[in-house]
């Protein structure tokens, strides 16, 4: 690691290893000051900002447990979260559009018996509450705060978005959290092996389409930009992607299209990853093309279903890489998505094959392997992904099984060569005459998704007599 590297982009201000050492360190003495003991859940409640990076790598020095919380949810969603998690501290901002919240958080504080700190980035916080810069300037660092950390010691709690019921902790350890980052850093030695036929034929493959960006890119530090929130699992991914290997991430607080657009430019952003909706709006943006986008390695996509008349959109626009991914909060994140040397078929169509180290089957109704080019629901075995939900064994056994396979709940399919392809959802799957109807079908098919990209509409049943229908999401 070289601590004068650029390791933080926000605004017109940069952060380099160096300083944004200091900044965790700081903040991780100041929460051992407060009390915060090893083992005890800090709730990070902010927009994507420093501060957050900050607060993410100080509770995780400290032995303390993050809790990264969406600053949207309303009082009784975040009484609940707060009140599951037992968290004894929260990093927020004193408002958010729509919502005054650190006053909602001091409103709730009384209905949680474990909450003692309230700390508000800025300056318009509310009496009663303690200041973040206070803390973090408080006093001399501490060398060492907080107790000696375990790879096995519980790092994260990270939320389900609650899409089938209330909101559930997912319980990640140190160990998980680093695994997709190696499973990473594999990836990226696979594009510089020892010398074979395969190796050679891959890199041809992928200089063939990408020659200029992949020589601009070789050997660089690889600079990071986010489309999403960080408290969800695949922006939280994205932080560890880049701070871990040594390279430059870019933070927006709220997502602007236009702005990512200037930034993409200024910064030279190599990788930007988005949920498929943004990357439509993207590419709706007046005078796209006068726009120097020429850095750009990946376009990085999933969270949500990716037509491939939107991912053979962006290739054509923007000119690099398309990669569909796939993963789950409970996964810890991606655990598969295409390379830059499949063909532009496979880009678009599949989240690719599992990365190093990842197990993935097919399975049916009794959890019996399914061969290949078979419909069933998609299983992944995988070193990040959770030691179960937090107090809920009944739910965790529901989905994990005593042989570490994750159950995801999504109905795919394997081909021979190990390409994935997500079909839908097993809750979403209608039987109709006797025959499997799938969620994807009914969108590859309507003539609309041509019009809007692909990124807004959904499938679900929706009956009209004897007949099904197609409603917008």
């Amino acid at each position: 690691m070289h601590p004068g590297r650029e390791a933080i982009v926000f605004g017109e201000a940069c952060v380099t290893y160096r300083q944004l050492q200091k900044q965790v360190n700081a903040l991780a003495s100041g929460l051992h000051r407060l009390g915060v003991a090893k083992g005890e859940k800090v709730g990070i409640i902010l927009p994507n900002c420093p501060e957050w990076v900050h607060a993410f790598f100080a509770v995780a020095a400290m032995g303390g447990v993050i809790v990264p919380i969406n600053p949207q949810l309303r009082r009784g969603e975040m009484q609940h979260v707060l009140s599951d998690c037992e968290a004894v501290a929260v990093i927020t901002l004193a408002k958010v559009p729509g919502s005054d919240l650190a006053e909602m958080l001091q409103g709730i504080q009384p209905e949680l018996s474990n909450l003692r700190h309230i700390i508000v980035k800025g300056e318009d916080r509310p009496e009663g509450t303690l200041a973040l810069d206070e803390i973090l300037h408080a006093r001399p660092p501490l060398e060492s705060p907080g107790g000696a950390v375990e790879s096995d010691d519980l790092a994260a709690l990270i939320y389900t978005s609650g899409t089938t019921g209330a909101p559930k902790g997912t319980m990640h350890t140190h160990r998980n959290l680093i695994a997709p980052v190696v499973a990473s850093l594999k990836l990226r030695e696979a594009w510089m092996p020892k010398p074979s036929l395969e190796s050679v034929i891959r890199v041809a493959k992928a200089l063939r389409r990408y020659k200029t960006r992949l020589v601009r890119a070789a050997g660089k530090q690889q600079t990071f930009l986010a489309g999403m929130s960080y408290h969800g699992i695949a922006g939280f991914e994205v932080v560890l992607q880049a701070l871990l290997t040594g390279d430059k991430l870019v933070i927006m607080e709220r997502f602007d299209p236009v702005q990512a657009l200037r930034l993409i430019e200024r910064e030279r952003v190599s990788i930007l990853i988005a949920v498929p909706t943004v990357w439509a709006v993207m590419l709706r943006v007046k005078d796209l093309d006068k726009y120097d986008l020429s850095s750009l390695l990946i376009c990085g996509t999933g969270a949500a279903p990716c037509s491939p008349h939107l991912a053979y959109a962006l290739k054509e626009r923007l000119g690099c890489a398309v990669a569909i991914g796939f993963g789950a909060t409970e996964l810890g994140g991606g655990v598969m998505t295409s390379s830059l040397d499949d063909s532009d078929d496979l880009q678009a169509e599949t989240v690719g094959q599992v990365f190093p180290g990842v197990e993935a089957k097919v399975v049916d109704e009794e959890r019996r392997e399914l061969p290949p080019g078979e419909v069933g629901e998609l299983a992944v075995r995988v070193d990040s992904v959770m030691k179960g939900y937090y107090k809920a064994p009944e739910a965790t056994a529901q989905v994990l099984d005593e042989a570490g396979w994750y159950y995801t709940g999504d109905l795919a399919t394997i081909d021979e060569r190990g390409y994935i392809r997500i079909v839908g959802r097993k809750k979403d799957m209608i039987i109709r005459a006797g025959q499997n109807i799938y969620p994807k079908e009914i969108e590859d098919a309507h003539p609309s998704k041509d019009r809007d990209g692909g990124g807004n509409r959904r499938a679900r049943p929706a009956w009209r007599g004897k007949g099904l229908g197609l409603y917008r999401a």
